[in-house]
């Protein structure tokens, strides 16, 4: 049989047809790869979202390891423990409760710390100070530092009088810093601020409060500071402006007050505050303040050990750090 020939225009057709054919599949290809690619962005811009408002991974830059002061506000549920280390110096502010003495002592010698500069207990109350016996007996350290107290309120408990037992079998000075007097610490310097304690009817309010310069930055830490302590302080103008604020007692309603937050001016505020505690806290008036101040709150009981970083001009921080 003769094979039937296609007319020229027959052709032609033909072939404009099967381009459009190629176009078809091209641009349905690329629409497929495009949808693909817009997939997979969306997916790392919302996983990268995801970790930078989780505050495990906010790190802004990280700052010269030979410049860095690092603040670490410790879980110890619910009690006070913060480590300060810069440059091969070290210090320990509080130490929580009996029972985390151990935890706390890990902590710093699985940060590679093997002597601590100063040792300072804000006040002894079993949840501040009650670590700081097994702390002691593990970890070398310069010197214990602690409040002026009146008489009537030093603790008469076995725990207080061990505690300074301890201190004196490991050849550790005791003593109470003037206010205004300063450990330096590598790149840093720990300054202790007091006012007269003898009114007060409070240990709470004997709290040795300290403040870390960091450069351009400070810290500052308030022990259990309350009311009439938080307004002596104030009242002999001895509360500075601080990028970071240990908020004090836990968050109790009793302490950071309007006006003691309106001196102090902090970016941040860290709560160390146990995980269902009986106590109530934080109070939630506590942390309307914080808000209304423009604070950004950690707590540790949501965020685990909170870890700041500086070089004296920025700033980073770091939650859920597992020591």
């Amino acid at each position: 049989m003769q094979k039937q020939q296609r007319s020229p225009e027959t052709v032609r057709q033909i072939k404009q047809q099967h381009r459009r054919l190629k176009r078809q599949r091209a641009l349905h290809n690329l629409r497929k790869r495009l949808l693909f690619y817009t997939v997979i962005a969306l997916l790392i811009g919302g996983f990268a979202l995801a970790l930078l408002l989780h505050g495990r991974t906010q790190r802004t830059p990280a700052v010269s390891p030979e410049a860095a002061v690092r603040v670490y506000f410790l879980d110890v549920g619910q009690g006070d423990a913060v480590l300060i280390e810069s440059q091969g110096h070290a210090a320990l502010i509080d130490g929580g409760d009996p029972d985390q003495g151990q935890r706390v002592a890990g902590m710093v010698g699985r940060l590679g710390i093997r002597k601590l500069d100063c040792i300072v207990n804000s006040h002894p109350h079993a949840d501040h100070s009650g670590g700081l016996r097994t702390v002691l007996r593990q970890v070398p350290a310069g010197e214990f530092l602690l409040p002026k107290i009146p008489d009537a309120l030093v603790p008469t408990a076995y725990g207080f009088s061990a505690l300074l037992d301890t201190a004196a079998k490991q050849g550790v000075p005791v003593r109470t810093p003037d206010c205004k007097s300063r450990v330096p610490l590598g790149a840093a310097e720990l300054e202790f601020l007091s006012t007269d304690n003898s009114a007060f009817e409070n240990l709470n309010d004997c709290s040795l409060v300290c403040v870390l310069h960091c450069g351009r930055l400070r810290f500052l830490f308030t022990g259990d500071l309350e009311a009439a302590g938080e307004q002596a302080m104030l009242d002999a103008g001895l509360i500075p402006e601080v990028r970071v604020l240990k908020a004090a007692h836990h968050g109790s309603p009793h302490a950071t007050s309007e006006a003691f937050l309106k001196a102090a001016s902090p970016d941040c505020a860290v709560i160390s505050v146990g995980a269902g505690n009986d106590y109530g806290h934080p109070s939630r008036k506590v942390l309307d303040r914080l808000s209304a101040a423009g604070c950004r709150i950690y707590r540790t009981d949501l965020d685990g050990t909170v870890c700041f970083e500086t070089d004296g001009k920025t700033l980073s921080v770091q939650t859920g750090i597992t020591l």
